[in-house]
């Protein structure tokens, strides 16, 4: 199977070669905008016209109006190889996409409908996600995000759906590993719905361990629970942390502090990707969580001291759920920030809301449960 170096990426605006030069803290964001545009024809509120273009649109001139990309390298996406999309992917999901945006439009999955123009977007999103591994990879960069769209962690090997097509994160992290001499690679999914395609995926392998923060509900149990720790010589690497609904900053604080930062420091992996979901900010139209841009800086902050107390590689984002186009932004900035290691800035998106520390209570009870569950086994 041929998988393209990045040495083929010859999108204007790429170099042949980087520069080695640049000191280590640089960032570089890949940016997919014009080159997304799948659009599926609903209305609000149904769930999948919220995923839209003005999603990138909005933030990249929020990010330029607030002079965040100072500083910051900036490339546009190229779009990616059939055979990259199958380093994850069944023959038939691949194809199926393809067909459904040649026919105009289609089902594709639950949550996942196909425009005519999907097959180019879905294909420059992938683009964008591998370059964002490579440039990380490669220690070209410290840090890469990628601004793509549609996003990913909800395709499984064979299934679309959720308003994913090809999971992005997972195949990226499947070609480094092939080609960049990265052995064992952490996940960190923030989205606030659980990353089931990437979870799949990795499910047995020793040598990817997958963390998802998410919402869960209690009442009703799906997957995504605790006590799915993978199987196999994967035991251990698979930690879900399901949080309550409207869980505050100080739940995810919590979260980072007891259970990913001890969890990827005794994995000590050579990279870390992050399933970049905002949708569990409390402004979010489809999460039902209730964080602000604090949240994201901090976690961003706490993958930035990772990188330094473990000497990896970097890190690599790419762009999953948060569809509020209003403060997706004022979100990447903060993230962006705390990358950098700069201080928590003070957005327009952190008013004041009310404590809700009820829940926070019941997320505390949790988080205990999962270290006993799954530190024994890590």
């Amino acid at each position: 199977m041929y998988i393209r170096p990045l040495k083929e990426y010859k999108e204007a605006g790429i170099p042949k070669k980087f520069d080695s030069t640049l000191p280590q803290g640089t960032i570089t964001l890949i940016d997919q905008s014009g080159r997304d545009k799948h659009v599926a024809p609903f209305l609000k509120p149904n769930l999948e016209a919220f995923e839209n273009p003005e999603r990138i649109e909005m933030t990249l001139q929020y990010l330029e109006e607030t002079k965040s990309l100072e500083g910051i390298r900036t490339f546009k996406t190229t779009q990616a190889a059939r055979e990259e999309a199958l380093l994850v992917h069944k023959p038939y999901l691949v194809q199926s996409v393809e067909l459904m945006s040649e026919l105009g439009g289609g089902v594709l999955g639950e949550s996942a409908w196909a425009s005519e123009n999907l097959w180019s977007s879905a294909m420059h999103a992938l683009g964008g996600a591998l370059l964002a591994g490579e440039l990380a990879a490669s220690d070209t960069c410290r840090h890469s995000f990628a601004l793509v769209r549609p996003p990913g962690h909800h395709a499984t090997t064979s299934s679309s759906m959720g308003l994913c097509f090809f999971n992005n994160v997972a195949i990226t992290v499947r070609k480094i590993q092939a080609q960049n001499g990265i052995k064992k690679v952490s996940i960190l999914d923030i989205d606030d719905h659980f990353g089931n395609g990437t979870s799949e995926i990795f499910y047995e392998d020793p040598n990817v361990q997958f963390i998802s923060i998410h919402e869960y509900d209690y009442i009703n149990y799906g997957i995504g629970h605790y006590r799915e720790m993978g199987h196999g010589r994967g035991l251990g690497t698979n930690i879900n942390i399901p949080l309550h609904p409207e869980s505050p900053d100080s739940s995810y604080k919590l979260a980072m502090d007891k259970i990913v930062v001890p969890a990827i420091e005794r994995f000590n992996p050579d990279i870390i990707a992050i399933s970049a979901g905002y949708d569990a900010h409390f402004t979010d139209p489809i999460g039902e969580m209730a964080v602000d841009s604090k949240t994201y800086w901090y976690i961003a902050s706490m993958i930035e001291r990772l990188i330094g107390t473990c000497k990896m590689n970097g890190s690599f984002w790419v762009l999953e759920g948060g569809y509020n186009p209003l403060t997706l932004g004022p979100c990447i900035r903060a993230t962006l920030e705390g990358l950098q290691d700069k201080p928590c800035p003070e957005l327009e998106d952190q008013e004041e809301r009310d404590d809700e520390e009820g829940v926070a209570k019941l997320n505390r009870r949790i988080i205990k449960r999962i270290m006993n569950t799954i530190f024994p086994f890590i």
